[in-house]
């Protein structure tokens, strides 16, 4: 194996930029003349922009697989908002709801370029995502819907529905966009950008739910209020069919599962005891999973399995590296080397202490002007005055020209007839065995660097800027999911009015957060700027899960705390299995995408969905009817709603109750 390593200057006119384009496109195209292909020699030409190009492949392997998610979401949507009779059923509403999302996510789109926001890579995977939060509202809207009374007209329905669902997808959609809104301040670039399309997204997507959605939810009540049929909407139905379905308190089959059979099974004893059993064995592989993260980055996991560069990229890791590379050091403030000998003795303890880090390669792989000269100096003079007039002869001799590129001359502050090198780079040796070790290079660099602030000096290698994000992502995903926690805590303190409900909402949502990232490190995730994505998206979809179960929970209107949760899961389970199964489809084909990042990603939702379901359907019941209702509770106020009611005692005022009041 042969490592070549090319730095290439600006030519005249041109830049460095452009000439290395035009280099890497000749050497790309000799590589693959036929001449060298039938030598069956192996070639990968790397760099930082091809490396741009080859990440940006993402995009083109995974858009195909968008037809594939639109396909699954719409038959599952339509199939699971079918009822037992052809009048409630709402397959026509369910196609409209994924076409509510469609039209956000284009929307989205639009307005990002607009406003100049590049599209990269990450970006691709937006719309599946929008597309699972969208539906899941869609199907909040819907199931609302279907509680109301079928005897009342469309319009006092959709009164009910939004005062129901409405308040539930405001909490979850205003959580997801601060969620991602946070994320936009990200010092990693992708994470950022990628957090302002979805925030975009997803709060276009609330406004065409509670506008265009609600619209079409309108037309589908008349529709059934007419005796037509949910289909062929020009067709009537039987009048003993219309009868059957018309009866106030008719139970469907997902309510009739969820609130009669599943419920009461839930809340008995000996179910409770072991879902808190399996919760304490959940949590703790959790947490014992994130003592294991690490913070690390692994270019070759941005690229497509079939790249050309991830073969140069496992042979740089594995081979090159511990080979040797080479670091540039560039001294912007040099010292008078000719004022005394101190300053000179003084730059060499500096250069000494950069070949004796633990992953120097030592003297002999430095690369320093000074070197040769000093062997050149000794035999012509003693007089330390005469540094740079003898530097002058020693770069005039023809073996000695090409440091001419490494210096950079001034006139001396105090002496400006005459000059002296204000500047110079030269360059050292270092080995390394993998990113992680680059991190602690960068950081021994800077430490000695720190030590040495006269010569305002910067040890320079082109992958720095990794290790620069490997060094900041602890500390800046703590803050995103510490901001983004108290953030979203304050919403539901806003929307729901219990405190008991609020803290054990909290409580999943940071379990589940848990969850995922210890489940993530106990697979061999690692802390990479993808993972923070996947943290943050995973903080914005896990609360949905919760914040519905609970704040149905909270507008039951039941003393006994078993009714209280069987109203609950009547209500609100089938949705949020709806919007769980229907994540899982928005992004089950990503799993056959070829790259290793979209399948990270698919692999995050889907624990997030399992988690989520988990938390919402069994561990949030199961923790408020053991430590927060007893049989001896007070029923919560009977809500009127046609005057405003008052505070009481049981918690603080929400805005659902003042937005549900009449006026």
């Amino acid at each position: 194996m042969i490592h070549l390593i090319y730095l290439v200057p600006g030519v005249d006119n041109f830049s460095a930029e452009d000439v290395g384009q035009e280099l890497e496109d000749a050497l790309v195209k000799r590589l693959n003349d036929s001449d060298l292909v039938e030598a069956n020699l192996q070639f990968s030409v790397f760099s930082l922009r091809i490396l741009s190009r080859e990440i940006r492949k993402n995009t083109s392997y995974t858009f195909p697989y968008i037809s594939i998610t639109i396909v699954l979401l719409v038959t599952f949507t339509v199939a699971s908002c079918m009822t037992a009779d052809w009048l409630t059923s709402k397959p026509i509403e369910a196609f409209m709801g994924v076409i509510s999302s469609g039209l956000a996510i284009i929307a989205a789109a639009g307005l990002m370029s607009y406003c100049g926001v590049p599209y990269i890579s990450q970006v691709t995977v937006m719309p599946f995502l929008a597309l699972a939060i969208g539906v899941d509202d869609a199907y909040v809207m819907l199931g609302a819907w279907q509680e109301t009374d079928r005897d009342d007209p469309p319009e006092k329905r959709l009164s009910a529905t939004l005062r129901e669902a409405g308040s539930a997808i405001t909490v979850t959609s205003f959580t997801d966009v601060l969620s991602f809104t946070i994320g936009v301040f990200s010092t990693t670039p992708s994470s950022s950008i990628f957090c302002k399309y979805v925030a975009a997204a997803i709060l276009f997507d609330y406004a065409f739910q509670i506008t265009f959605f609600a619209g079409i939810m309108v037309l589908g009540g008349r529709r059934e209020q007419s005796g037509k049929h949910a289909l062929y909407i020009w067709r009537s139905l039987e009048a003993k069919q219309l009868r059957k379905v018309r009866r106030t308190g008719y139970v469907g089959p997902t309510q009739q599962f969820f609130g009669v059979t599943y419920a009461p099974f839930l809340t008995s004893a000996p179910v409770r005891g072991l879902a808190i059993a399996l919760y304490v064995i959940y949590l703790s592989a959790s947490l014992y999973g994130c003592s294991l993260l690490r913070p690390n980055l692994t270019p070759s996991e941005l690229l497509v399995d079939d790249s050309p560069v991830k073969h140069y990229l496992e042979l740089a890791e594995t081979k090159i590296w511990s080979e040797g590379l080479i670091g540039r050091v560039y001294v912007s403030a040099a010292p008078d080397f000719g004022a005394d000998k101190e300053a000179l003795e003084r730059f060499w303890r500096f250069v000494e202490d950069l070949e004796n880090t633990p992953y120097s390669m030592g003297r002999n792989s430095t690369q320093l002007w000074l070197q040769e000269f000093q062997t050149y100096w000794q035999y012509f003079s003693d007089d330390q005055s005469q540094f740079y007039t003898a530097l002058k002869g020693f770069l005039r001799v023809a073996f000695n020209s090409h440091w001419n590129d490494n210096l950079q001359w001034a006139p001396k502050p105090d002496d400006p007839q005459k000059s002296y090198v204000n500047k110079f780079y030269f360059t050292t040796g270092f080995q390394v065995k993998d990113w992680n070790a680059r991190t602690k290079l960068l950081i021994e660099w800077r430490n000695i660097t720190k030590s040495y602030p006269e010569y305002q000096a910067l040890v320079f290698d082109e992958n720095n800027f990794f290790s620069d994000q490997v060094l900041q992502l602890p500390s800046s995903t703590l803050n995103s999911v510490g901001i983004a926690f108290i953030t979203m805590a304050a919403i539901c303190v806003l929307f729901i009015g219990n405190i008991q409900v609020i803290g054990w909402v909290m409580f999943c949502m940071l379990s589940m957060d848990f969850g995922v990232l210890g489940i993530m490190a106990l697979t061999g995730a690692e802390l990479g700027p993808t993972t923070v994505v996947n943290i943050l998206m995973s903080t914005g979809l896990s609360i949905d899960f919760v914040s519905h179960m609970g704040y149905s929970i909270y507008r039951a209107e039941h003393s006994d705390p078993d009714e209280r949760i069987r109203h609950a899961l009547g209500s609100i389970g089938w949705p949020i299995m709806q919007g769980g199964l229907s994540t899982l489809l928005a992004v089950i084909s990503m799993l056959l995408v070829k790259s290793e990042v979209v399948r990270l990603f698919a692999q995050t939702v889907i624990l997030v969905v399992v988690i989520g379901m988990f938390h919402g359907l069994v561990l949030l019941p199961v923790v408020m009817r053991t430590f927060t209702f007893s049989s001896a509770a007070p029923p919560p106020k009977k809500r009127n709603h046609h005057v405003m009611h008052s505070v009481d005692s049981r918690a603080p005022l929400a805005i659902d109750d003042i937005l549900s009041a009449d006026r």
